[in-house]
């Protein structure tokens, strides 16, 4: 399982609906969680400008994570909505190693430009 981290800003239809009827929206989506086998971690609200929900899950793989954030997406809850993949730190550095042991592989333009 990896690990993610979804951003969105409720829509107003969104924030009107929470008014009308107050909600516990991650009780409400469990089914959709079990549904596309993920684990929340965090299900966080803010106070920020541009985004004011925040959830970290655990998900097997980058297809699974898109296709269940494009289905909350496109039911108008949200204004904006995006993932992405968060790292441990050993995993961070696993990153970095592999993009070491690999440099002398690559030529920047700037290299290819200087080039006799």
């Amino acid at each position: 399982m990896q690990k993610y981290i979804l951003i969105g800003k409720n829509s107003q239809q969104t924030a009107a609906s929470m008014l009308n009827k107050p909600q516990n929206r991650k009780e409400l989506n469990k089914p959709l969680f079990e549904a596309f086998n993920v684990e929340v971690i965090e299900f966080l609200y803010l106070n920020h400008p541009d985004f004011d929900t925040l959830v970290t899950i655990e998900a097997e793989n980058d297809e699974i994570v898109s296709a269940a954030c494009n289905l909350v997406y496109a039911s108008g809850s949200f204004n904006f909505f995006s993932w992405f993949r968060a790292f441990e730190a050993e995993q961070w550095k696993d990153v970095y190693k592999t993009a070491s042991d690999n440099m002398a592989s690559y030529i920047s333009a700037k290299q290819r430009a200087e080039e006799g």
